[in-house]
């Protein structure tokens, strides 16, 4: 009968073992599992004040490039339309393609077509920007400003 104690002694010290250690685990995971709900809301926050962030400056880009204030700020500069001449196309190689949009558009034909091919190797502004791909822009990026203020 002693051998018996002895092995139920044995059994029993090990089964409390068992559970504390099982015990310790699940205090553990439960407060492992608070500690991540504590920052998924912290960074539900930043989430949303990021978004309204964005959707302010988005407001304010389009108030700022809005047809009304963007002529204002032309008159007040002393800016306007471009006169015949003024725009020359440039190469990559940032020579002076030589034509001025305004004989480009001089030379066009019935619906806007130009009548004379263009030169051979030398492909059109317009080949180049459908082939271009679009220059990426973070959210929340403005444009870059001709001028400064």
């Amino acid at each position: 009968m002693n051998a018996m104690s002895r092995e139920w002694a044995f059994s029993m010290a090990f089964s409390l073992f068992l559970m504390l250690v099982f015990g310790m685990g699940l205090v553990w995971l439960n407060i492992e599992r608070v500690d991540m709900a504590y920052e998924i809301t912290r960074l539900q926050g930043e989430i949303d004040q990021a978004a309204a962030l964005t959707a302010k400056l988005e407001v304010e880009r389009d108030t700022l490039i809005t047809p009304g204030r963007l002529r204002e700020l032309a008159v007040q500069f002393g800016l306007g339309p471009a006169r015949s001449g003024q725009v020359r196309w440039m190469t990559e190689s940032g020579e002076t393609a030589g034509e001025t949009k305004a004989a480009t558009l001089a030379t066009a034909g019935p619906g806007g077509q130009e009548s004379a091919a263009p030169a051979a190797g030398k492909p059109r502004k317009a080949d180049k920007a459908a082939k271009a791909p679009a220059k990426a822009q973070k959210i929340g990026e403005l444009p870059e400003a001709p001028y400064e203020n």
